[in-house]
């Protein structure tokens, strides 16, 4: 009998081209859709959750650099 994973609810703004986030992890793909609570299992939202870490770090980084106006910091 397989264990039932443990699942958490997460939100994820709608941002991007689609209303879903896709990706993949050791040959399982998954599909979340964006703007609205949904369940998933819990290494999928420590996923998801890390992207958010660096998409944040990444804005923070152009914004610093067009704050210069354009200049290496």
């Amino acid at each position: 009998m397989k264990q039932s994973e443990s699942t958490v609810s997460i939100f994820l703004p709608t941002e991007g081209n689609g209303p879903f986030v896709e990706g993949a992890l050791n040959g399982k793909n998954f599909r979340v859709r964006t703007g609205c609570v949904v369940e998933v299992p819990t290494y999928i939202a420590s996923i998801l959750a890390e992207s958010q870490k660096g998409l944040q770090i990444s804005q923070a980084s152009v914004e610093a650099y067009s704050r210069e106006g354009g200049k290496k910091l």
